[in-house]
């Protein structure tokens, strides 16, 4: 019985097919080959889950809310409870433990305004933003003399309580973040007023009196 010859020429070529197919496939990150199909699903995973997204309204509630309210008295993790309730009570215990903020303090407070306080109040805490111009209360000149008045712990109290339509941001930023804000709204008043100051404006005139008819 004569023994049979592998057929190594063909075998060669299934070999350099298989490592030049794994070559290209590797190439890609072993990614599956890309298809304008639809995928074929034999198991239906996460990815079709009956769920609803953040700020959707879901029907399974009563208020129709999917993001739910915490509750009551609960602090996340890494959160920060500020308790005062008036802006007396902080002036009376706190004063500004950085009273010469470094350029680094400058640059922290300039990014953390720009994230949470540039929407409404501006870059420049003077202008007219587009949320503003959408309808929301037009928030004060932060150059303004009514704002240069504020204590640094008053504005500690408004950036950490919130005010008016504005809300606290305890929760948000810790307290050097709020003091680097503070830092860098003063830093914003030292800018030239772009505005009359509604503080500075003479007084109205008196109306003239009305006659009486027939006189």
């Amino acid at each position: 019985m004569k023994n049979k010859r592998l057929p190594v020429v063909p075998a060669l070529v299934v070999f350099a097919a298989l490592a030049v197919f794994v070559g290209l496939w590797a190439g890609n990150d072993f990614q599956p080959l890309r298809s304008t199909e639809p995928p074929f699903q034999i198991r239906f995973d996460m990815q079709y889950q009956k769920k609803v997204g953040a700020q959707q309204p879901s029907t399974f509630f009563a208020d129709r809310k999917s993001m739910r309210e915490p509750v009551p008295g609960t602090v996340s993790r890494e959160s920060y409870v500020f308790t005062d309730t008036s802006y007396q009570q902080t002036e009376a215990r706190l004063v500004n433990p950085f009273p010469s903020p470094t350029p680094a303090m400058l640059a922290r407070g300039k990014n953390r305004f720009e994230a949470f306080c540039a929407p409404c109040h501006s870059s420049t805490g003077q202008d007219t933003t587009e949320v503003v111009r959408k309808g929301m209360q037009k928030p004060p000149n932060l150059a303004a003399t009514n704002a240069k008045g504020y204590s640094d712990a008053r504005l500690f109290y408004v950036v950490s309580k919130g005010q008016n339509v504005m809300p606290g941001y305890a929760d948000k930023l810790t307290p050097d973040d709020r003091w680097a804000v503070i830092a860098h709204v003063r830093a914003l008043q030292k800018q030239k007023l772009r505005y009359p100051d509604p503080a500075a404006a003479p007084p109205a005139a008196p109306a003239p009196a009305q006659t009486q008819a027939g006189r």
